[in-house]
């Protein structure tokens, strides 16, 4: 029995893993249009879990000090959690939402991402995003205030042990972020609220992104930016949310928005809202964005 679940939660995690970088591409390559299949990671959640028919039972949370917090980020650089530096980057910085009242697609593109010199819990970050056929570079910052390690007592923690996870601490950080549109551009604003990252620590010091308790902070996505869009112009504010895997608790947003656990489809329904596009690899961030 041990073997078999030990087993599932290697196939579990591997599936997690070739999400992770299934649609990497590099960077400086021509836009192709290879259709991409979306997977999901729920089938490492739940190998994890002790009973996956429960109810989720809270987290254990311990929450840090300010000093901890300090000292914890003076140690740990987590641009490697927000940022794929390497050739291999590409898809892996490209992360889908939901903006507007009617939860259209909206897409973000991490261009670069380094930590502040003299403070290390302040990160600034520079990409693009997408809405519709519109493309508007931004800049700004994303500044840790909070931070805690967390249990699940909802996982088997034998799994724990296993060589591909190594787990020594699991943590969850919450940030302030604030990124600037570019104001040349027709209709542009800023991007403001809560960032959280859900991460653990292996035993070798390594950290990666945690995507196992879907009751932490982050929802089991990585990480989340949930907050609203602000014009500079008339004040007008629209509501935004994205992660690295918006898929996980899309269902919470748009009812039956993705059918399927592992293989996961796009409801017809909402193909509408900029989703009927998604399995082309559009590399849009190397288009030069137009000012009208």
């Amino acid at each position: 029995m041990r073997f078999f679940l030990n087993k599932a939660f290697f196939l579990g995690f591997a599936a997690l893993t070739w999400y992770g970088c299934a649609r990497n591409t590099n960077e400086n390559s021509k836009p192709t249009a290879v259709p991409v299949k979306l997977v999901t990671h729920k089938e490492a959640v739940d190998s994890l879990r002790k009973d996956t028919t429960a109810p989720l039972k809270a987290l254990i949370v311990s929450p840090l000090s300010e000093k901890q917090l300090a000292s914890f980020f003076g140690e740990h650089d987590i641009t490697p959690l927000l940022f794929m530096a390497d050739a291999e980057g590409g898809y892996a910085n490209r992360f889908d939402g939901f903006y507007g009242a009617d939860h259209y697609r909206i897409e973000f593109y991490f261009s670069e991402v380094r930590r502040d010199s003299l403070n290390p819990t302040v990160y600034y970050v520079k990409g693009k995003n997408r809405y519709k056929k519109n493309i508007t570079p931004f800049e700004g910052t994303v500044t840790f205030d909070k931070l805690a390690t967390f249990k699940d007592p909802n996982h088997n923690e034998e799994h724990y042990d296993n060589d591909e996870f190594a787990l020594k601490e699991s943590y969850s950080a919450q940030a302030t972020f604030d990124f600037k549109e570019n104001a040349v551009f027709k209709g542009s604003g800023v991007f403001s609220g809560k960032m959280f990252l859900d991460f653990y620590e292996r035993k070798d010091g390594t950290i990666d992104l945690w995507y196992y308790s879907q009751n932490a902070p982050a929802q089991g996505s990585g990480f989340k930016f949930d907050g609203n869009w602000r014009n500079y112009k008339t004040n007008q504010t629209k509501p935004v949310v994205w992660a690295k895997d918006l898929f996980i608790f899309a269902n919470d947003i748009l009812t039956d928005f993705s059918i399927g656990e592992r293989d996961v489809e796009i409801n017809k329904k909402y193909r509408h809202l900029g989703w009927d596009n998604y399995w082309e690899n559009d590399e849009w961030w190397h288009d030069t964005p137009t000012i009208q």
